[in-house]
């Protein structure tokens, strides 16, 4: 797996850079970068769109955005033209991003400590998300090569299902503050993104505030990655 968490450290960076303040993207922005690396949108081809909203922003003499959403169209259009120009191209033509891959270790602690995080938690979908994550430890454990995307991709299907517990199991009253406060922050992305991109960060949005409420980690190897570069021992 490439790293992961380079990922959106180097999208937060340029954009400050860009910007010119060392102050950190908000956690909607955050959820924004992840629905681009969720399409499978290159990392060069986000620096690249960020780049051409800031030159029409200087053309136009306009000042700085705030919101990592006033690149969203750029970067969609410079992806579509990436694609595009990726049609009947050679096999491994597309750019790659390199990085470190994840230890062995340091995925068995993510996944155990994620078991950990959902032992307080009662009833059949976190018993069974409690289960898949063990299957998934002995898993790893026992092979010499990981699928780290696959790991991913089957860490995001269970983060799915517990968050879609938790907001069930949810006072309804809860639930509605919860979704209200996502809509008003969310309000200025709405001109930016289209109506299924939208619907797609609300979702993210509110799985992520649902998730914080009740302290969960992240059911994603952003974490495991983030932890590792912190603490590599």
């Amino acid at each position: 797996m490439r790293n992961y968490f380079n990922y959106f450290t180097e999208v937060e960076e340029y954009f400050l850079t860009k910007r010119g303040t060392h102050l950190l993207v908000s956690p909607l922005d955050w959820c924004l970068i992840e629905l681009w690396k969720e399409n499978e949108i290159p990392l060069h081809v986000v620096l690249r769109g960020i780049d051409r909203s800031f030159e029409g922003i200087e053309s136009a003499g306009k000042k700085p955005p705030r919101s990592l959403s006033y690149c969203h169209p750029a970067v969609v259009q410079v992806f579509e033209e990436y694609t595009q120009a990726m049609v009947g191209a050679s096999p491994g033509a597309a750019e790659t991003q390199g990085g470190d891959q994840l230890s062995q270790k340091a995925l068995l602690r993510h996944l155990e400590d994620l078991q950990e995080s959902l032992q307080q938690h009662l009833g059949e979908a976190f018993t069974s998300a409690r289960a898949l994550l063990a299957a998934l430890r002995a898993e790893v454990a026992a092979q010499s090569e990981v699928s780290y995307e696959q790991i991913d991709r089957d860490l995001n299907q269970i983060g799915v299902r517990v968050m879609v517990a938790l907001q069930e199991s949810m006072d309804p009253s809860e639930l509605k503050e919860l979704q209200a406060q996502t809509k008003k922050e969310m309000k200025i992305y709405k001109k930016h993104l289209s109506a299924d991109m939208y619907r797609q960060l609300e979702a993210n949005y509110l799985a992520r505030k649902t998730r914080e409420r009740y302290g969960l980690p992240e059911f994603s190897l952003l974490e495991a990655v983030s932890g590792e570069s912190e603490n590599p021992f």
